[in-house]
């Protein structure tokens, strides 16, 4: 381990004594080179959470200028910052272009004085950002904007040239593999949202019993529906309110798509109102729609009493004793999402003003299941919808945890608290058995498998389930290099071969060594009176190796069956890694199995995979290549 320093800086901490710590001054100048009337000559670039890149003049989005004429003049290889409204952590701070162009006069512009790693320097600043560190730079805390001077006085770091570029190299594949699997999980929150989209549609539109007749709705949006619903229209089912509340008091509430939420008005956000009199009443139980965005609007039932803006439609249920509102949420929530009411409305879309008119609204003919069709349609739409939304929670985890690590990673490898790994081939395995692998002496691999078996249940006083059992057998197996004709999956709970079930048999029917139990916690065993008859033939099989095999059996004793589960995982992919002849790094190693496992895998944090395999070199259980290569399984 190389040996550390105080960097003086305290949201970097202790950096490798051979780096410099110094100003950004000391490395970068800035400059603000006006376009003037050159601008039509320049590609326009905006700093987006990806980076630099290129933006049509005509972009219609946010604040656009009248001329470009007092833009400045971006080149590439230059960093450019965005160091305005700093209380607003979500947006972009930092870039290096790979463009030359104009950019926004409030931008900064960092150029080189000297021989610098550019992208060693946006990781670095990018881990600013991350970690929020340009928010509180200057003495008095937390700040609206940083203008050039004070960038150019913040503290910087300098490691030598070469370990630049080495950390660059670094970064850059791992940041590369990342995003790559960042792109697949968002795709993936992409399907099942259409995915859900199709089944409300389906289930509203057509119903859930299966096949039955059908008739022409005489609607365009809605088509052929089950003969026995009818078509109203909206104002002989609802009628629309506007209750003004008429003094202040009462919680604000705001219409979004992931529902209708009380809005926090300590945070600022948004267009606040001087006062929430004229706000209209919201009560539980009403529908409430913004109308005036059709694109990005959406609709929902309050869960809450509260008010509105009044430029919001709320609108309520007459008959419950004959309609579902549930069903009629899901009926309405499709229309936002099918673009049915953007087919009625009108505006001008391009500035997100495109309304559904209350006529429009009133006279639109929706479908009438009867009220039971509604209650089943509305309970199978929850349970299918939780369904779908849990898969996508999961999903949206999994992104946040890889984006954190992201994060993480750049900060340890620009400040110095990682060494970039160097890559190596197979590590080396010379130990006190030369002779792994080892032969198994047996007429038969599943007996002598049965018997390894045994021994570990036996040395396990406490009791051991099969998930554990499993996870030793197959460590004790693949790490001394044992042939029980066995080839291992790449299973949730880790490498698993059916082998296990016939080795079960053999010590608990037909030897009848063990006993097994099945309950709702799992399989545990426990020895009968005839468990010491395996001995003769562990003495025969096993006596050269039982001083390997006690080791390894002690060492997975101690663990959880997770932690078990995490060891016998990262050997199998690690061995696996070893057998294709690879370079590899820990890193690696923990991407195949996150990424090429099951996606199980991923509960457990990446610093956990990480830690465990320290803990295989800890306890000098270190694979080899020994066996088969375990067979991947398409992730569920």
């Amino acid at each position: 381990m190389r040996e550390m320093k105080d960097s003086g800086i305290e949201w970097i901490g202790k950096i490798p004594k051979g780096w410099s710590v110094c100003r950004v001054k000391n490395f970068y100048y800035t400059h603000k080179d006006i376009v003037g009337e050159k601008s039509d000559v320049y590609d326009r670039l905006a700093l987006t959470l990806n980076g630099v890149v290129k933006r049509s003049k005509d972009d219609s989005v946010g604040l656009q200028p009248e001329a470009f004429n007092g833009y400045q003049i971006l080149r590439s290889n230059e960093l450019v910052f965005k160091l305005i409204d700093l209380a607003n952590i979500s947006t972009s701070r930092v870039g290096l272009s790979p463009y030359k162009g104009i950019v926004s006069p409030a931008y900064i512009i960092l150029s080189p004085k000297t021989d610098f790693c550019q992208k060693f320097a946006e990781y670095y600043f990018l881990s600013m950002w991350q970690r929020e560190v340009f928010n509180h730079l200057g003495d008095d805390g937390v700040r609206s904007s940083l203008n050039a001077s004070d960038l150019l006085n913040t503290p910087f770091i300098y490691p030598p040239i070469t370990e630049q570029k080495k950390i660059v190299d670094y970064l850059n594949d791992k940041c590369t593999e990342i995003e790559a699997v960042l792109e697949k999980s968002r795709a993936s929150i992409d399907e099942y949202k259409k995915l859900k989209q199709s089944v409300i549609t389906q289930a509203v539109t057509k119903g859930i019993r299966g096949d039955r007749p059908m008739k022409d709705s005489g609607s365009i949006w809605f088509g052929n529906i089950p003969v026995d619903w009818d078509m109203k229209k909206i104002k002989y089912l609802f009628h629309i309110k506007k209750d003004i509340a008429g003094q202040e008091g009462y919680t604000v509430l705001s219409i979004t798509q992931k529902g209708i939420m009380p809005k926090d008005l300590s945070k600022n956000e948004g267009q606040l109102a001087e006062s929430y009199s004229h706000y209209q009443l919201v009560n539980p139980g009403d529908y409430a729609m913004n109308h005036m965005d059709l694109l990005t609007g959406w609709v929902d039932i309050s869960k809450y009493t509260g008010v509105t803006s009044p430029d919001y439609r709320v609108f309520v249920l007459d008959d419950l004793e004959s309609n579902n509102r549930s069903f009629y949420l899901y009926l309405m929530q499709m229309c936002y999402s099918n673009r049915i009411f953007y087919g009625l409305g009108q505006g001008v879309s391009g500035m997100g003003r495109w309304r559904l008119q209350a006529d429009k609204f009133l006279n639109f003919s929706i479908v009438v299941p009867s009220k039971d069709e509604q209650q089943e349609i509305a309970d199978y739409l929850d349970a299918k919808c939780a369904e779908i939304d849990n898969l996508i929670s999961k999903k949206e985890q999994y992104i946040s945890e890889i984006e954190n690590y992201k994060k993480s990673l750049i900060y340890e490898y620009v400040t110095g608290k990682k060494e970039c790994p160097a890559m190596v081939q197979n590590e080396d395995v010379s130990n006190a058995y030369p002779y792994f692998p080892a032969p198994v002496h047996a007429s038969s691999a599943r007996f002598a498998q049965a018997v390894l078996m045994s021994k570990i249940l036996e040395e396990s006083s406490k009791g051991m389930g099969r998930v554990k059992l499993e996870k030793t057998l197959f460590t004790i197996e693949n790490h001394i290099g044992f042939n029980f004709d066995t080839e291992y999956l790449r299973e949730a709970a880790g490498p698993l071969d059916a082998s296990i079930y016939e080795c079960e048999k053999i010590i608990t029917r037909r030897n009848k060594w063990f006993s097994m139990k099945t309950s709702s916690y799992g399989v545990s065993y426990a020895p009968t009176n005839d468990v010491d008859k395996y001995k003769k033939y562990y003495a025969k099989y096993f006596s050269e190796y039982n001083s390997e095999i006690e080791r390894i059996i002690d060492v997975f004793r101690n663990y959880t069956t997770e932690q078990a589960e995490i060891i016998a995982t990262l050997f199998a992919a690690w061995n696996d890694a070893i057998i294709d002849k690879k370079q590899f790094t820990d890193d690696d190693i923990v991407d195949d199995v996150l990424n090429n496992w099951h996606e199980s895998k991923r509960r457990f944090p990446r610093q956990v995979w990480l830690r465990a395999m320290n803990e295989i070199r800890k306890n000098h259980i270190i694979p080899k290549g020994y066996g088969k290569h375990t067979v991947m399984k398409e992730m569920q």
